[in-house]
């Protein structure tokens, strides 16, 4: 392993501690304006300095950073493949992020309870979803062929977003199921009901 990806993996780690301190914090109190940025540092045993170079809120910290939509994976999209089909190349991309992250059913239920109780964590999770969106679609508009109409890559990805909040749902209820199976077989539905 290079030092540079020992690095990558180490600060990985020290931003999830932050996250996970910084949920649990919110989770135990009630609120985001339960703790303080200086408990937080010492709940995930960090200085205050190195807690502002991770995350330069407490709304930051509790949702942790923004999603990374792996270089390889968008080189691949923006290419028009790993398929050519939209859907089933904006499938791969979610994929591809999964691939990273662990997902298990009490994070889900915690962070679930935490957003729900503080308003200003939806206001600012909608932002950032409407950043990545402007992402996907600005990539996707420069896929071979060039004629996709922003509109259709809208409509592409707020389809996949209502099948990952199905996949999640189902996932609550049944955490032996295979999260990203959900995924896969949610966007299977969605070509059988509309295709």
């Amino acid at each position: 392993m290079t030092d540079s990806a020992i690095q990558r993996r180490g600060r990985r780690g020290t931003e999830l501690r932050i996250v996970d301190a910084a949920q649990r914090l919110a989770d135990e109190r009630g609120s985001i304006d339960g703790f303080t940025m200086d408990e937080l540092a010492e709940a995930c045993d960090v200085s205050r300095r190195t807690l502002f170079n991770y995350f330069p809120s407490k709304v930051d910290a509790v949702l942790g950073p923004d999603v990374v939509l792996p270089d390889e994976a968008m080189d691949a999209f923006r290419a028009g493949g790993p398929s050519g089909d939209l859907i089933d190349d904006l499938q791969a991309l979610v994929l591809a992020i999964l691939e990273n992250e662990d997902v298990d059913l009490a994070t889900i239920q915690r962070f679930d309870r935490i957003v729900h109780a503080n308003p200003v964590l939806l206001i600012t999770l909608k932002e950032r979803m409407r950043r990545l969106v402007e992402r996907l679609v600005e990539v996707a508009v420069q896929r071979p062929g060039g004629d996709l109409p922003a509109r259709d890559v809208q409509v592409a990805i707020a389809v996949l977003g209502g099948v990952c909040e199905v996949a999640v749902t189902a996932f609550a209820d049944d955490p032996e199921q295979d999260f990203a199976e959900l995924i896969v077989t949610g966007i299977a539905t969605v070509r059988r009901l509309f295709g």
